[in-house]
Protein backbone atom coordinates (compact mmCIF):
# COMPACT_ATOMS: atom_id res chain seq x y z
CA UNK A 1 0.00 0.00 0.00
CA UNK A 2 1.46 3.51 -1.11
CA UNK A 3 2.09 5.86 1.99
CA UNK A 4 0.64 9.61 1.89
CA UNK A 5 2.95 12.00 3.02
CA UNK A 6 1.37 14.06 5.58
CA UNK A 7 -0.03 17.57 4.55
CA UNK A 8 2.07 19.33 7.30
CA UNK A 9 5.31 17.94 5.62
CA UNK A 10 4.87 18.32 2.20
CA UNK A 11 3.61 21.74 3.42
CA UNK A 12 7.25 22.03 4.90
CA UNK A 13 8.59 21.02 2.27
CA UNK A 14 7.07 23.18 -0.40
CA UNK A 15 8.04 26.06 2.07
CA UNK A 16 11.25 25.10 1.91
CA UNK A 17 11.93 24.56 -1.74
CA UNK A 18 9.82 27.50 -2.45
CA UNK A 19 12.91 29.64 0.01
CA UNK A 20 15.54 27.80 -1.81
CA UNK A 21 14.32 28.69 -4.89
CA UNK A 22 13.70 32.59 -3.98
CA UNK A 23 17.21 32.87 -2.33
CA UNK A 24 18.63 31.41 -5.40
CA UNK A 25 16.93 34.37 -7.43
CA UNK A 26 18.13 37.10 -5.08
CA UNK A 27 21.41 35.48 -5.05
CA UNK A 28 21.44 36.45 -9.02
CA UNK A 29 19.83 39.64 -8.89
CA UNK A 30 22.83 40.46 -6.30
CA UNK A 31 25.37 39.62 -8.71
CA UNK A 32 25.47 43.22 -9.74
CA UNK A 33 28.23 43.13 -12.94
CA UNK A 34 28.93 46.75 -13.04
CA UNK A 35 31.21 46.73 -16.61
CA UNK A 36 32.31 49.80 -18.61
CA UNK A 37 34.08 50.06 -22.04
CA UNK A 38 37.64 51.08 -22.87
CA UNK A 39 38.57 52.26 -26.36
CA UNK A 40 41.56 53.67 -25.90
CA UNK A 41 44.94 52.23 -28.16
CA UNK A 42 46.62 51.08 -24.86
CA UNK A 43 45.52 49.21 -21.78
CA UNK A 44 46.89 51.34 -19.32
CA UNK A 45 44.71 53.03 -16.52
CA UNK A 46 45.46 56.45 -14.88
CA UNK A 47 44.89 57.65 -11.22
CA UNK A 48 41.32 58.79 -11.87
CA UNK A 49 40.56 55.53 -14.16
CA UNK A 50 41.77 53.21 -11.33
CA UNK A 51 39.99 55.18 -8.49
CA UNK A 52 36.73 54.96 -10.23
CA UNK A 53 37.22 51.71 -11.16
CA UNK A 54 37.42 51.10 -7.26
CA UNK A 55 34.73 53.42 -5.84
CA UNK A 56 32.40 51.78 -7.92
CA UNK A 57 32.88 48.85 -7.84
CA UNK A 58 33.31 47.72 -11.95
CA UNK A 59 34.18 44.04 -12.08
CA UNK A 60 33.64 43.98 -16.00
CA UNK A 61 35.79 45.76 -19.08
CA UNK A 62 34.66 45.45 -22.52
CA UNK A 63 38.37 46.87 -24.23
CA UNK A 64 38.62 46.82 -27.88
CA UNK A 65 41.05 44.38 -29.35
CA UNK A 66 41.51 45.70 -32.55
CA UNK A 67 39.29 47.04 -35.74
CA UNK A 68 38.64 44.75 -39.06
CA UNK A 69 38.76 47.08 -41.94
CA UNK A 70 39.42 46.77 -45.91
CA UNK A 71 42.71 47.08 -46.46
CA UNK A 72 43.77 50.22 -48.63
CA UNK A 73 46.80 48.19 -49.78
CA UNK A 74 44.64 45.13 -50.48
CA UNK A 75 48.32 43.34 -49.71
CA UNK A 76 47.22 41.34 -46.38
CA UNK A 77 44.97 38.94 -47.84
CA UNK A 78 43.21 38.31 -51.36
CA UNK A 79 40.25 39.81 -50.07
CA UNK A 80 41.67 42.89 -48.26
CA UNK A 81 40.98 42.71 -45.49
CA UNK A 82 43.01 43.43 -42.41
CA UNK A 83 43.20 44.32 -38.67
CA UNK A 84 44.42 47.43 -37.24
CA UNK A 85 44.60 49.74 -34.08
CA UNK A 86 45.40 46.88 -32.01
CA UNK A 87 45.43 46.87 -28.20
CA UNK A 88 49.03 47.85 -26.81
CA UNK A 89 48.91 45.76 -23.07
CA UNK A 90 51.27 47.88 -20.73
CA UNK A 91 49.89 46.59 -17.41
CA UNK A 92 47.33 44.42 -15.66
CA UNK A 93 43.63 45.21 -14.91
CA UNK A 94 43.36 45.10 -11.05
CA UNK A 95 42.12 42.51 -9.12
CA UNK A 96 38.81 40.88 -9.77
CA UNK A 97 38.43 43.06 -13.29
CA UNK A 98 37.54 40.57 -16.00
CA UNK A 99 38.56 41.57 -19.52
CA UNK A 100 35.94 41.59 -22.31
CA UNK A 101 37.42 41.13 -25.76
CA UNK A 102 35.76 43.24 -28.49
CA UNK A 103 36.41 43.75 -31.98
CA UNK A 104 35.11 46.17 -34.41
CA UNK A 105 34.17 45.61 -37.76
CA UNK A 106 33.99 48.40 -40.20
CA UNK A 107 31.04 48.47 -42.57
CA UNK A 108 32.80 48.69 -45.66
CA UNK A 109 33.91 44.83 -44.94
CA UNK A 110 30.91 43.89 -47.04
CA UNK A 111 31.12 46.17 -49.40
CA UNK A 112 33.38 44.75 -51.75
CA UNK A 113 33.62 41.30 -53.04
CA UNK A 114 35.04 39.80 -50.24
CA UNK A 115 31.71 38.29 -48.68
CA UNK A 116 32.54 34.17 -49.14
CA UNK A 117 35.87 35.17 -46.86
CA UNK A 118 33.85 37.53 -44.17
CA UNK A 119 31.55 34.70 -43.67
CA UNK A 120 33.60 31.36 -43.42
CA UNK A 121 37.35 32.63 -43.27
CA UNK A 122 36.77 36.11 -40.79
CA UNK A 123 35.20 34.18 -38.30
CA UNK A 124 38.89 31.60 -38.03
CA UNK A 125 41.35 34.13 -38.18
CA UNK A 126 39.37 36.59 -36.18
CA UNK A 127 38.72 34.29 -33.44
CA UNK A 128 42.39 32.93 -33.54
CA UNK A 129 43.41 36.32 -33.20
CA UNK A 130 41.58 37.06 -30.21
CA UNK A 131 42.17 33.96 -28.56
CA UNK A 132 45.90 33.76 -29.09
CA UNK A 133 45.88 37.96 -27.59
CA UNK A 134 44.29 36.62 -24.53
CA UNK A 135 46.26 33.54 -23.74
CA UNK A 136 49.67 35.57 -24.40
CA UNK A 137 48.43 38.25 -21.74
CA UNK A 138 47.00 35.73 -19.82
CA UNK A 139 43.84 37.26 -19.79
CA UNK A 140 40.83 34.39 -18.97
CA UNK A 141 38.63 34.75 -21.88
CA UNK A 142 34.91 33.95 -21.29
CA UNK A 143 33.33 36.15 -23.88
CA UNK A 144 34.03 37.56 -27.32
CA UNK A 145 32.02 40.48 -28.02
CA UNK A 146 31.91 41.55 -32.14
CA UNK A 147 30.90 45.74 -32.59
CA UNK A 148 29.34 45.56 -36.08
CA UNK A 149 26.05 48.07 -37.74
CA UNK A 150 24.85 46.01 -39.89
CA UNK A 151 21.61 46.86 -41.93
CA UNK A 152 19.01 44.81 -43.21
CA UNK A 153 20.94 44.67 -46.96
CA UNK A 154 24.01 43.35 -45.14
CA UNK A 155 22.37 41.24 -42.23
CA UNK A 156 21.98 37.90 -44.06
CA UNK A 157 26.08 37.86 -44.29
CA UNK A 158 26.68 39.09 -41.46
CA UNK A 159 24.84 36.88 -39.29
CA UNK A 160 25.97 33.79 -41.77
CA UNK A 161 29.05 35.03 -40.14
CA UNK A 162 28.22 35.14 -36.71
CA UNK A 163 27.17 31.68 -36.88
CA UNK A 164 30.22 30.30 -37.84
CA UNK A 165 31.94 32.37 -35.14
CA UNK A 166 29.80 31.16 -32.71
CA UNK A 167 30.21 27.77 -33.32
CA UNK A 168 34.66 28.08 -33.01
CA UNK A 169 34.34 30.06 -29.79
CA UNK A 170 30.94 27.61 -28.48
CA UNK A 171 33.77 24.80 -28.70
CA UNK A 172 36.58 26.69 -26.69
CA UNK A 173 33.47 27.54 -23.83
CA UNK A 174 33.38 30.95 -24.82
CA UNK A 175 30.25 33.12 -25.58
CA UNK A 176 30.12 35.02 -28.03
CA UNK A 177 27.70 38.73 -27.77
CA UNK A 178 27.26 41.06 -30.10
CA UNK A 179 25.96 45.06 -29.92
CA UNK A 180 22.64 46.32 -31.23
CA UNK A 181 21.59 49.97 -32.26
CA UNK A 182 18.10 50.74 -31.34
CA UNK A 183 16.93 50.96 -35.21
CA UNK A 184 18.07 47.01 -35.26
CA UNK A 185 15.77 46.07 -32.61
CA UNK A 186 12.88 45.80 -35.46
CA UNK A 187 15.03 43.65 -37.57
CA UNK A 188 15.47 39.24 -36.35
CA UNK A 189 17.71 38.48 -33.37
CA UNK A 190 21.26 37.86 -34.57
CA UNK A 191 22.55 34.70 -34.01
CA UNK A 192 24.77 34.81 -30.47
CA UNK A 193 24.32 34.70 -26.99
CA UNK A 194 23.24 37.71 -25.84
CA UNK A 195 23.64 41.66 -27.05
CA UNK A 196 24.71 45.07 -25.90
CA UNK A 197 21.63 47.60 -26.61
CA UNK A 198 23.62 50.81 -27.34
CA UNK A 199 21.77 53.77 -25.73
CA UNK A 200 24.46 56.28 -27.11
CA UNK A 201 25.12 57.68 -30.70
CA UNK A 202 21.15 58.15 -31.10
CA UNK A 203 20.52 60.93 -33.13
CA UNK A 204 22.21 62.63 -36.09
CA UNK A 205 25.49 64.32 -35.06
CA UNK A 206 25.91 65.82 -38.75
CA UNK A 207 22.81 67.71 -38.48
CA UNK A 208 23.82 71.58 -36.82
CA UNK A 209 19.79 71.50 -35.50
CA UNK A 210 20.48 68.21 -33.10
CA UNK A 211 20.14 69.26 -29.46
CA UNK A 212 21.81 66.03 -28.31
CA UNK A 213 23.03 63.64 -30.53
CA UNK A 214 24.73 61.46 -27.88
CA UNK A 215 21.54 60.42 -26.37
CA UNK A 216 17.59 61.96 -25.94
CA UNK A 217 14.65 60.73 -25.01
CA UNK A 218 12.83 61.57 -28.15
CA UNK A 219 15.17 59.43 -30.23
CA UNK A 220 15.17 56.78 -28.09
CA UNK A 221 11.80 56.27 -27.22
CA UNK A 222 10.19 54.85 -30.25
CA UNK A 223 12.17 51.87 -30.24
CA UNK A 224 11.80 50.88 -26.78
CA UNK A 225 8.54 49.14 -27.12
CA UNK A 226 10.14 46.46 -29.22
CA UNK A 227 12.28 45.08 -26.29
CA UNK A 228 9.22 43.85 -25.00
CA UNK A 229 9.49 41.00 -27.74
CA UNK A 230 12.55 41.20 -28.17
CA UNK A 231 13.88 37.53 -27.45
CA UNK A 232 17.95 37.90 -27.19
CA UNK A 233 19.18 38.62 -24.00
CA UNK A 234 20.10 42.19 -23.90
CA UNK A 235 22.77 44.50 -21.04
CA UNK A 236 21.99 48.08 -21.91
CA UNK A 237 25.21 50.58 -22.46
CA UNK A 238 24.78 54.50 -21.48
CA UNK A 239 27.15 57.29 -22.13
CA UNK A 240 28.98 59.06 -20.27
CA UNK A 241 31.04 61.21 -23.03
CA UNK A 242 31.35 64.24 -24.28
CA UNK A 243 32.10 66.28 -27.99
CA UNK A 244 32.68 69.46 -29.75
CA UNK A 245 30.78 68.79 -32.93
CA UNK A 246 32.55 71.37 -35.81
CA UNK A 247 30.66 73.08 -38.77
CA UNK A 248 31.30 74.69 -41.74
CA UNK A 249 28.63 77.13 -41.88
CA UNK A 250 25.62 74.62 -41.91
CA UNK A 251 27.53 71.51 -42.98
CA UNK A 252 29.49 68.93 -40.23
CA UNK A 253 33.62 69.15 -40.54
CA UNK A 254 34.58 66.88 -37.79
CA UNK A 255 34.50 65.53 -34.28
CA UNK A 256 36.87 67.26 -31.60
CA UNK A 257 37.23 66.71 -28.16
CA UNK A 258 39.56 69.27 -26.85
CA UNK A 259 38.37 72.87 -27.89
CA UNK A 260 38.92 75.96 -25.74
CA UNK A 261 35.59 77.56 -26.08
CA UNK A 262 36.09 79.60 -22.99
CA UNK A 263 38.64 81.72 -25.66
CA UNK A 264 36.06 84.93 -26.26
CA UNK A 265 38.56 85.81 -28.83
CA UNK A 266 37.80 83.17 -31.11
CA UNK A 267 34.30 82.25 -29.70
CA UNK A 268 30.74 83.36 -29.02
CA UNK A 269 28.86 81.42 -27.04
CA UNK A 270 25.31 81.47 -27.94
CA UNK A 271 23.78 80.14 -25.03
CA UNK A 272 22.77 76.86 -26.73
CA UNK A 273 25.14 74.73 -25.97
CA UNK A 274 27.00 76.39 -30.04
CA UNK A 275 29.41 78.75 -30.17
CA UNK A 276 30.19 81.21 -32.94
CA UNK A 277 33.62 81.10 -34.45
CA UNK A 278 35.33 85.20 -34.24
CA UNK A 279 38.22 83.89 -36.35
CA UNK A 280 40.22 81.37 -38.25
CA UNK A 281 41.22 78.59 -35.80
CA UNK A 282 42.68 75.10 -36.40
CA UNK A 283 42.26 72.30 -34.68
CA UNK A 284 43.18 68.40 -34.52
CA UNK A 285 41.46 67.35 -37.09
CA UNK A 286 39.71 70.61 -38.65
CA UNK A 287 40.51 73.92 -39.33
CA UNK A 288 37.53 76.59 -39.24
CA UNK A 289 36.84 80.10 -40.02
CA UNK A 290 34.61 82.74 -38.84
CA UNK A 291 31.19 82.07 -39.10
CA UNK A 292 31.51 78.54 -38.78
CA UNK A 293 30.29 76.81 -35.74
CA UNK A 294 31.12 74.60 -32.51
CA UNK A 295 28.47 72.69 -30.61
CA UNK A 296 29.02 71.09 -27.16
CA UNK A 297 27.28 68.16 -26.67
CA UNK A 298 27.70 65.75 -23.27
CA UNK A 299 25.83 63.09 -21.95
CA UNK A 300 22.29 64.05 -20.25
CA UNK A 301 21.56 62.21 -17.14
CA UNK A 302 17.84 63.59 -17.12
CA UNK A 303 18.08 61.82 -20.57
CA UNK A 304 19.12 58.90 -19.72
CA UNK A 305 16.85 58.34 -16.51
CA UNK A 306 14.11 58.67 -19.26
CA UNK A 307 15.56 56.41 -21.24
CA UNK A 308 15.83 54.05 -18.22
CA UNK A 309 12.66 54.97 -16.81
CA UNK A 310 10.84 53.81 -19.86
CA UNK A 311 12.82 50.58 -20.01
CA UNK A 312 11.72 49.45 -16.87
CA UNK A 313 8.03 49.74 -17.65
CA UNK A 314 8.99 47.29 -20.95
CA UNK A 315 11.07 45.15 -19.07
CA UNK A 316 12.02 45.87 -15.50
CA UNK A 317 14.61 43.05 -15.81
CA UNK A 318 16.96 44.74 -18.46
CA UNK A 319 17.46 48.22 -16.39
CA UNK A 320 19.59 46.83 -14.36
CA UNK A 321 23.63 45.39 -14.76
CA UNK A 322 24.52 48.31 -16.88
CA UNK A 323 27.58 49.53 -18.95
CA UNK A 324 28.86 52.87 -18.89
CA UNK A 325 31.14 54.25 -22.70
CA UNK A 326 33.78 54.79 -21.34
CA UNK A 327 36.29 54.29 -19.15
CA UNK A 328 38.22 57.73 -19.58
CA UNK A 329 39.55 60.27 -17.24
CA UNK A 330 38.74 62.90 -19.94
CA UNK A 331 34.46 61.64 -19.66
CA UNK A 332 34.52 60.45 -16.08
CA UNK A 333 33.47 64.01 -15.29
CA UNK A 334 30.64 64.59 -17.35
CA UNK A 335 28.68 62.77 -14.39
CA UNK A 336 28.43 62.67 -10.98
CA UNK A 337 29.10 59.88 -8.40
CA UNK A 338 25.60 59.69 -7.44
CA UNK A 339 24.54 59.52 -11.32
CA UNK A 340 26.81 56.92 -11.95
CA UNK A 341 25.35 54.82 -8.85
CA UNK A 342 21.65 55.07 -10.02
CA UNK A 343 23.13 53.96 -14.09
CA UNK A 344 24.91 50.64 -12.51
CA UNK A 345 21.39 50.13 -10.14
Amino acid sequence: MKKIMPTAVLATICLCAASLFFTGCKKKQSLNERSMYFWKSSLKLDQEEKSFVKKHNVKKIYAKFFDVVESNSGKIDEYGLSPIATLKFEEELPSGVQIVPVVFISESCLDGNSKYYFKFELPKLLSYRVLQMCETHDIPVKEVQIDFDWTETNREDYYEMLEELRKILSEKNVALSVTVRLHQLRMEEPPCDSGVLMLYNTGNFRDINCKNSILSYEDASPYIKNLSSYKLPLRLAFPNFSWYLCFKGNEFAAISYNVDTSDKKSFKDKGDGSFSVLQEIYLKNCSLTEGDTVRYVKADFEEISKVLEEIKQVNKDLASNNILFDLNSRNLKNLGGSEYEKIFN
